[in-house]
């Protein structure tokens, strides 16, 4: 069934801006909206002698007949410099313009949509105490799960924190003599891999906070881990190799990667799973296809940055497009087209580039920044121009994630404080009830504490 709207439409009712003229008949009638009243009025009060001329007036006038001199110098001449008609003839417009729906109208306001602002934080939401997280630029040590829960490995041991009621659990806690080193959920988040620094990785049940198995590869610390769909696992390490272990299998190495010269500091995989982005100490990009992982033959090599390529990450709205930071002797961002290996824009950010996230309710990305900058900064795609900044922290920013919905941001910094920022909200509804964000809103408040 139509609606209202098209109903009436169908009775091709005219606004009135279509009916303003009409086919001229064998009658004058003048159009108000066209005439110069003042201008009229002044005419009517002009005093004709016998003879038709004016009469002549007087040196001292009052102020009405001031007024009337006045009005007749500036509006006896139109705006083209020609004698002002005053009844004023006019064919129809209809003849050149078409004829305008009211209905028409009144749907074209309804199809044109509202644009809404979201207002940016000045300040972290939240803050939690990290004591005891690592400053080491080459680790990953913070990720938050599908499941809504941040895993954050803090000095030997790692903790889960349930962001929908604030808990904190204790998973694990390593040797005197090792450490946790990279922190990565599985896309479903119920299953946490953990990389060490006496190079295993620990697959462990976020649900029932038990060890699922141990993963060896590597010969040195494993700093990188990246999960991908079907239980496969990438793992970086300092001995400059790429593993990658299907960890349903006995024999889980299925695959080793090695074109770096220096340690895998960076690995991320794409959203559909068929491209890996690995960055490296050596100052290099790899992008590797997932359908050929049996060789060491990557798809892309991309040696524009001038230092270590800890910050890589995948663009939610265009997959075939990866962002990558630069260290300190860099500082750079640059986007990279992974079908034609082509870098499509960059820009000097003036700090060290230590993490990236893309928001994926608007087109932009998020930097977090070391030396010697400390901050957050937000970037519009894909012009990279710079909307705003976030301060807060006291030292370096080394760890980036956001919450499963994409609305907030969590950075762990050196000064061991995790702050959450609301910064990637979408814009408000048109309605003024929103009880989702009131139920987040309860969430992150801005209380603080401790993490342990």
């Amino acid at each position: 069934m139509s609606s209202p709207l098209m109903r009436l439409r169908d009775r091709e009712w005219q606004s009135p801006a279509a009916q303003r003229f009409i086919d001229q008949g064998d009658r004058f009638i003048p159009t108000r909206s066209m005439m110069n009243l003042d201008f009229a009025q002044s005419s009517l009060m002009r005093q004709p002698r016998r003879d038709g001329a004016l009469v002549d007036r007087p040196e001292i006038l009052t102020p009405k007949e001031e007024y009337r001199r006045r009005v007749e110098e500036n509006w006896t001449l139109d705006s083209q410099g020609k004698p002002l008609k005053m009844l004023v003839f006019r064919g129809s417009p209809r003849k050149s313009h078409p004829s305008v729906l009211l209905v028409d109208e009144i749907l074209k306001e309804e199809r044109e949509p509202t644009r809404r602002f979201r207002l940016l934080p000045e300040s972290a939401d939240r803050i939690l105490d990290g004591p005891e997280l690592i400053d080491d630029y080459y680790l990953n040590l913070m990720d938050w799960g599908k499941s809504n829960i941040l895993a954050v490995a803090l000095g030997r041991s790692l903790y889960l924190w349930n962001a929908a009621n604030a808990m904190v659990q204790l998973l694990l806690t390593s040797d005197v003599d090792d450490h946790p080193t990279s922190v990565a959920w599985s896309v479903d988040g119920k299953t946490v891999a953990v990389g060490f620094t006496s190079s295993k990785v620990e697959i462990w049940d976020a649900v029932a906070l038990q060890q699922v198995r141990i993963l060896e590869a590597h010969s040195a610390r494993v700093g990188s881990l990246s999960w991908t769909w079907n239980s496969m696992l990438s793992s970086g390490s300092r001995d400059a190799s790429i593993a990658n272990h299907d960890v349903r299998s006995f024999h889980h190495v299925s695959s080793k990667l090695k074109a770096h010269t220096g340690e895998v500091c960076g690995l991320k995989w794409s959203c559909g799973g068929d491209l890996l982005a690995s960055g490296g100490n050596d100052n290099l990009v790899h992008v590797w296809e997932s359908s050929k992982m049996g060789s060491s033959k990557y798809l892309h090599r991309f040696t524009d940055h001038s230092a270590a390529i800890r910050a890589l990450a995948w663009c939610p709205f265009q997959p075939k497009t990866l962002a990558s930071g630069g260290g300190t002797a860099d500082r750079c961002i640059k986007i990279w087209n992974a079908e034609t290996g082509k870098c499509t824009n960059s820009i000097n950010t003036g700090a060290q580039v230590c993490a990236l996230e893309w928001n994926r309710h608007q087109k932009e990305i998020l930097s977090a920044h070391g030396y010697n900058q400390n901050r957050l900064s937000l970037w519009a795609y894909p012009s990279l121009a710079k909307i705003t900044d976030f301060t807060g922290h006291t030292d370096r920013i080394l760890h980036l994630s956001q919450s499963p919905d994409g609305s907030t941001v969590v950075s762990a910094a050196a000064d061991e404080r995790i702050c959450f920022w609301k910064v990637f909200q979408p814009p408000p509804p048109c309605s003024s009830s929103s009880p989702g964000l009131d139920d987040e809103d309860r969430l992150l408040s801005l209380k603080r504490m401790h993490i342990r």
